[in-house]
């Protein structure tokens, strides 16, 4: 239920103040109990958004713990509110290890952060309101004037925590100024930080492969589709599998991590990070963010490789609400490492006699997001197709930057130290790469 429908029994008293006291306990609950839950709160809750002063003081105690960098639980709450003194002013000891008696769950922490900032907002609104009306009832000041005022404090509620969090415009000479608008690569040519592409196949198309393979390059400091070094070094690589087991990741990461080693590029320990889980996890609940967040910050990845899609959330697949989501997650977990992104995603149905499409099932979301969208389909010659798992590398939307993906693939690990997956020219592609058949060279 959205908070903001929520509405308790409501007396006259509470129309001039709009609150929930039930629903401050339950948020400082949860930050006394659960580590990312107050994490959470911190970065989104103000302590003049509760309407309690207590609670106002409690949360600011949670902040100074915060900002110290010690932990936040009912114990060192109490201690640091009795070291300022403020203890008694936030109901005391008793009141404080009250609020842990009874936390809901982990996951329910988001409905009442939005349910404690919905209510401040109506609050804001109120306390307007009542001074824009106590002013057109006055005798003193030109009307002209009171207008203006009455816009000042409507912006003042609408730009209500968000203001301070703004970033001032620049004269378009001054944003220039910057010179230096290198790439941060992560992998030169292919992926830079920041970058967010989906890989996309239809089953058993070797999109998988292809991410694995990139995970290890990365971690073993190769580039992607051969023995050339990359001149930034090894980087630091975590993948989060939502599909398969521990025993199916082992046997298929086994080849790969030889191969890094045949080549004299051993991936060395501490570069490549896995956590398989192959139920999937739901990127709209608090819970599933929490576990994505805590692994992302454990890590801090230069290279984030995670999916496939259809396992970040368990709702409906083409819902644009969840899709939405899910992304806001996955751009969290990007900017906090500052990392590239790389996901999977299963390729729409084939519909009629043309070949398959490459986009990617489920929300019009994940066509748009992305800054890069590429495919893997087989090549029309059914011989390299199927014998050499001969594919076209296909974008399937306008890529936002230059890149060097190569334009057509073929299965490896036909010799030792040879990656899954290796570029090749048709032996009928033309001098821009393009070929009617893909017959392998």
């Amino acid at each position: 239920m959205d908070p903001e429908d929520y509405q308790p029994e409501i007396t006259s008293v509470d129309r001039m103040e709009p609150h929930d006291i039930e629903a401050e306990q339950a948020l400082l609950g949860c930050c006394l109990i659960y580590r990312q839950a107050a994490r959470d709160v911190l970065r989104t809750v103000q302590p003049s958004d509760l309407y309690r002063a207590a609670h106002e003081t409690v949360l600011r105690a949670m902040q100074r713990l915060a900002d110290q960098g010690e932990s936040i639980n009912a114990h060192t709450v109490v201690a640091e509110l009795q070291a300022v003194g403020d203890l008694t002013r936030a109901g005391g000891a008793p009141y404080i290890h009250t609020l842990t008696a009874a936390p809901p769950p982990a996951a329910e922490v988001d409905w009442y952060i939005r349910r404690t900032r919905a209510l401040a907002l109506r609050r804001a609104i109120v306390q307007a309101g009542i001074a824009i009306t106590q002013d057109g009832y006055g005798t003193a000041g030109r009307s002209d004037d009171l207008a203006e005022r009455a816009v000042a404090l409507t912006r003042a509620v609408r730009d209500r925590g968000r203001a301070a969090q703004d970033t001032p415009t620049q004269d378009i000479h001054d944003f220039l100024s910057v010179a230096d608008d290198e790439p941060d690569w992560v992998l030169p040519g292919y992926l830079e930080r920041g970058d967010r592409v989906i890989w996309t196949a239809g089953e058993g198309g070797g999109k998988s492969v292809l991410l694995r393979q990139l995970a290890v390059t990365a971690a073993a400091g190769v580039l992607p589709f051969g023995r050339e070094p990359n001149v930034l070094g090894p980087k630091r690589v975590l993948v989060l599998d939502c599909e398969n087991s521990e025993a199916q990741s082992r046997r298929r990461y086994r080849g790969l991590m030889n191969t890094a080693s045949a080549i004299h590029q051993p991936v060395k320990r501490g570069q490549l990070h896995i956590h398989c889980r192959p139920e999937g996890v739901d990127l709209t609940r608090a819970d599933g963010r929490a576990w994505l967040m805590r692994r992302v910050e454990d890590v801090m990845p230069d290279l984030l490789v995670i999916g496939p899609i259809y396992q970040l959330h368990a709702g409906d697949p083409n819902s644009e609400e969840h899709a939405r989501k899910v992304t806001i997650a996955l751009t969290e977990a990007r900017v906090t490492a500052g990392c590239a992104l790389v996901m999977e995603a299963h390729a729409a149905k084939a519909s009629g006699f043309g070949p398959r499409g490459l986009a990617p099932v489920g929300s019009s979301l994940w066509l748009r997001w992305p800054e890069f969208g590429m495919g893997l389909r087989p090549v029309e010659d059914t011989t390299s197709a199927e014998h050499d798992r001969a594919r076209r590398v296909v974008p399937w939307r306008g890529a936002r930057d230059e890149r060097l993906w190569p334009r057509f693939l073929r299965g490896g690990w036909t010799s030792e130290g040879e990656w899954p997956w290796t570029p090749y020219t048709p032996i009928d592609a033309d001098h821009h790469g393009r070929s009617e058949t893909g017959a392998l060279s």
